[in-house]
């Protein structure tokens, strides 16, 4: 069993000279998979992405990353959240409040915060902001989402943003690949999203009682 478990964890696939192991390739492959399918209105890309969060999560405490394990569990949860809510609400989607991006910039900076010292404390190294902005992003993109915000799909535009630098930054092709696709299906998502908000405001519109014709309602 740990025989499969350090093939599992073990290296996968080189790129360049970037060896990726199997969890890697399966949880960029799942957030595409899922990023895609979420920018479509699907409702089972929220049941599917708790499943595949909480399977990478196994083997990263296997493997002894318990920041990392703990940060899919978090994952799971915003989707089974998602799941619940975008079910309940028939996948309508809407324009963020001035509340809800309020609260969400107040949840970007604590989860900013808890992430960096959390992963410093796994690595036993220099405070890594630049990952703790990601996934800080990964959790704010995941509540406005499944909550069928459009703005949500800015915040993954930016953590793309983000990611794509950091991965420039360390020579991982791998990382920037992945991140450059996510930043495209972010602005499809976007495009998508908006043009459905923007058509139920039209569809939503206030009629004034007094310009209804009593034909129309006798």
């Amino acid at each position: 069993m740990f025989a499969v478990l350090d093939w599992i964890n073990g290296p996968f696939v080189t790129l360049g000279t970037e060896a990726i192991a199997l969890p890697s390739v399966l949880g960029a492959l799942a957030f595409l998979v899922c990023e895609g399918a979420a920018a479509r209105g699907a409702r089972w890309v929220w049941s599917v992405g708790a499943i595949a969060a909480l399977v990478l999560a196994a083997l990263a405490l296997v493997d002894g990353r318990w920041v990392d394990s703990g940060i899919r569990i978090v994952v799971a949860a915003l989707c089974a959240y998602g799941w619940r809510h975008r079910r309940s609400q028939a996948m309508a989607v809407r324009f963020a409040t001035g509340r809800e991006m309020a609260y969400g910039v107040v949840l970007f900076a604590i989860a900013t915060v808890v992430v960096a010292y959390a992963l410093t404390a796994q690595t036993e190294d220099s405070v890594s902001w630049g990952g703790a902005v990601v996934v800080a992003a990964l959790f704010v993109q995941l509540a406005a989402l499944a909550r069928g915000l459009v703005t949500g799909w800015w915040v993954v535009l930016a953590g793309a943003v983000v990611s794509l630098g950091l991965a420039a930054a360390s020579g991982s092709w791998a990382g920037a690949i992945v991140s450059a696709a996510a930043g495209a299906l972010a602005v499809y998502g976007w495009v998508q999203w908006r043009r459905d908000a923007r058509a139920s405001e039209v569809l939503d519109f206030p009629i004034a009682d007094e310009i209804v014709d009593e034909d129309l309602v006798a």
